[in-house]
């Protein structure tokens, strides 16, 4: 009897241990405004292929001729592949049109909703969102 009751507390302290962290998770509605997109025309810096998030740098001229860095936060590597991004999408001194959820701070961030590259190509491609979900499919 006193073996099942260590065995089920060993399990209950083992389940609470591996759940925590799936509370850790955090949307992106907190930290950009949702009910407006920004286009900014601008170019790469860097470009980020890692998890758990991949970002995008750019630089974007101000109408005072002033440069401005800006970062987009984007999904996962695995969902954005099916999305026609790969970690050679971009290099730095590509021209690019950005469009997303800026920042509810104010800074120069953005979540991405879409982009235009300098050769007319959009990504997320084939009918497909950065987070997976595939547009044509009602059930999504």
């Amino acid at each position: 009897m006193r073996h099942r009751i260590i065995a089920s507390l060993a399990l209950a302290v083992g389940l609470v241990t591996v759940g925590v962290p799936l509370w850790a998770h955090h949307g992106t509605g907190v930290a950009y405004v949702r009910d407006k997109e920004v286009t900014l025309k601008g170019t790469v810096t860097e470009w980020f292929w890692a998890n758990p998030h991949c970002g995008l740098l750019f630089d974007v001229t101000d109408d005072t001729g002033q440069v401005v860095h800006w970062g987009a936060e984007l999904g996962n590597p695995h969902s954005l592949s099916e999305a026609g991004f790969s970690r050679e999408v971009f290099k730095p001194g590509d021209k690019l049109t950005v469009t997303g959820h800026p920042a509810k701070s104010g800074a120069p961030r953005l979540e991405l909703l879409r982009l235009v590259l300098a050769d007319g190509r959009v990504l997320p491609e084939k009918s497909v969102k950065g987070n997976g979900v595939h547009l044509d499919d009602p059930s999504q």
